[in-house]
């Protein structure tokens, strides 16, 4: 430092002789400013050369203050999240809830409408009663069972059950929380859900909407670490390490997106099938849910099971709910089928909007047609399922709605069939055309096509028409976007075919029945909501024998309340 600070000196010194001599050439009157001016230049020059590492280590110091409020900031927000969530921890800890043997109180007893469900997973309780049953002649259990099946089938309530009849412990999850946004949670996730079951073994494990984890795995340069969850799964249900005792039960309604590897023997390779139930199931299911409300003697459940043909547990539940809800509100001191009716047009069709129709009458009457003409096509149109109700009262996200229930449980569906769901679809397009002509159509049936077109393509994807082309490839077995583009051509064609000979049917059939059309549009109009047994008297002639809504809603504005009103209304119902 002496050294460095004498050879600064130095340095100094020899300016000073330079500039020195070359002042005394100047003016005198010139050397006092040049003079001047040299120290200011030269204290300036001492001064920046000793505050450079200072105004260095003060920008360093504000760059790692910075990136530590940036991560304390990302913590924070991640951790606020989970407390909004009401999962404060799960950032760092398992979602896993473990349901105590005596906790669980649903059996099979409460499983109804999948008597073939029940028993395949019978083995299971069993063995779960008595291990050494099975250990003791050699046999080794399935160690998972997948349950597959359309959403509300009751896939999440058998699983229930099955930890119910057996009693052992039972870890309930989603396949949705096993990642997080810290890459590695969702392996770790697994790997502590099986060290708890094993300590807790025999015990059942549950993965609500499975799909979610064991999807099928993917190379992604992208995110690299994108397969580890179900790798650590697959390894878990048969790695190295045995898990004696422990039985996994997933479910999902997409078992087509599984990774191969999951569903392989020794893993989920037992398979039950949870379908909606059928005639005698929906009878039992409504028999189990109105033991649990005060109901009319009329009521009556194989009645209601014919009426709800494709409802599924949880629709029938929600439908008995509902007309409990119903009949609660009114005031009314049982549920009716006239309740019970209602509850299933909310389930077929949505809740129904609170004032009635719209105020816009001219859009009540487009609205009116366009249901007719699917009406019409409907009754007139061979395989076409029954007809149960239409309305012009908005449901939903609709204007109007026309609802047909099969009238018997369907397990496969013939081209007649399916073709007859176009037209039907067609029908009020077409109406609005023929009636107030193809400048004034109206986005209303933009569903309607919508639905139709992917009912055709599945029709020529399934090979239910004729469909011929040089490249014979199996278009169900083959993606569209790796057919050749004559083969891909070729489908288009066929597919607006269907299209075009659907519309073509249902123009047909309303030009030929145009004065059903107008009479049915008519009386929706006045009436709002026609059942089936009303459309057909409106198309033969014959009036319908009800008050129309506009006079209820008068008398009812004219009248003064009375608790009698309610006695009244439920006599009537009882008749």
């Amino acid at each position: 430092m002496l050294g460095v600070a004498k050879k600064g000196e130095e340095n100094v010194v020899d300016s000073w002789s330079r500039y020195d001599s070359e002042l005394k050439k100047l003016p005198e009157s010139q050397q006092k400013t040049y003079t001047e001016g040299f120290i200011k230049g030269l204290l300036a020059s001492k001064s920046s050369g000793s505050q450079t590492p200072k105004k260095s280590s003060t920008l360093t110091r504000f760059y790692i203050f910075l990136a530590a409020c940036i991560l304390i900031g990302y913590l924070t927000g991640a951790i606020r999240v989970r407390i909004g969530d009401r999962q404060f921890g799960s950032l760092f800890f398992s979602n896993t809830q473990e349901v105590k043997p005596e906790d669980v109180q649903v059996t099979f007893d409460d499983v109804r409408g999948m008597d073939e469900a029940k028993l395949e997973v019978e083995e299971i309780v069993s063995y779960l009663r008595d291990p050494e049953k099975y250990s003791r002649l050699g046999g080794r259990l399935p160690k998972g069972v997948l349950l597959v099946g359309p959403p509300g089938t009751g896939k999440t309530l058998l699983a229930r059950a099955i930890a119910g009849e057996a009693q052992v412990p039972f870890f309930h999850t989603s396949g949705s929380e096993f990642d997080e946004v810290l890459v590695g949670q969702g392996a770790r996730r697994v790997r502590d859900l099986f060290d708890k079951a094993k300590a807790r073994a025999p015990c059942i494990i549950f993965i609500d909407e499975i799909d979610s984890v064991g999807s099928k795995r993917v190379s992604n340069s992208i995110h690299p670490y994108a397969n580890q969850t179900i790798n650590q799964l697959l390894s878990e249900m048969d790695g190295f390490n045995r898990n004696e005792g422990v039985i996994v039960i997933g479910a999902t309604n997409r078992v087509d997106d599984l990774d191969k590897a999951l569903l392989r023997p020794g893993r989920f390779d037992v398979r039950v099938t949870v379908p909606k139930p059928d005639l005698a199931g929906r009878t039992d299911i409504f028999s189990f849910y109105l033991q649990k409300i005060v109901h009319s003697p009329n009521v009556d459940p194989r009645t209601l099971a014919k009426g709800s043909t494709g409802f599924t547990g949880a629709d029938i539940e929600n439908m008995v709910n509902q007309a409990a809800l119903k009949a609660a509100k009114e005031s009314a001191i049982e549920v009716t089928m006239a309740h019970l009716d209602e509850a299933k047009d909310r389930v077929l069709m949505g809740p129904a909007r609170t004032g009635g129709r719209i105020p816009d009458e001219e859009a009540n009457r487009n609205t009116a047609y366009h249901e007719a003409g699917h009406t019409l096509v409907s009754l007139y149109t061979k395989h076409a399922n029954p007809l149960h109700k239409v309305t012009i009262i908005p449901r939903g996200q609709s204007l109007g709605h026309t609802s047909t229930i099969p009238e018997k449980d369907e397990y496969q569906m013939t081209k007649g069939q399916l073709l007859a769901i176009i037209d039907v679809m067609m029908g009020g397009r077409v109406a609005e055309e023929i009636i107030f002509g193809e400048d004034m159509i109206t986005t209303g049936a933009a569903d309607d096509l919508k639905k139709a077109s992917q009912l055709a393509v599945q029709m020529v994807k399934v090979g239910l028409r004729d469909f011929t082309a040089d490249d014979s490839s199996s278009t169900s077995l083959v993606k569209m976007s790796d057919l050749s583009p004559q083969t891909a051509e070729a489908i288009d064609k066929e597919i607006n075919q269907v299209l075009q000979d659907s519309y073509q049917r249902a123009k047909d059939i309303l030009l030929k029945h145009r004065k059903e059309h107008q009479l049915l549009a008519e009386a929706l109009l006045e009436y709002e909501t026609l059942s089936a047994e009303e459309v057909k008297r409106v198309i033969s002639g014959k009036k319908i024998v009800r008050p129309t809504p506009a006079s209820l809603k008068r008398s009812s504005e004219s009248r003064i309340p009375s608790s009698l009103v309610h006695i009244h209304i439920l006599d009537e119902g009882r008749k």
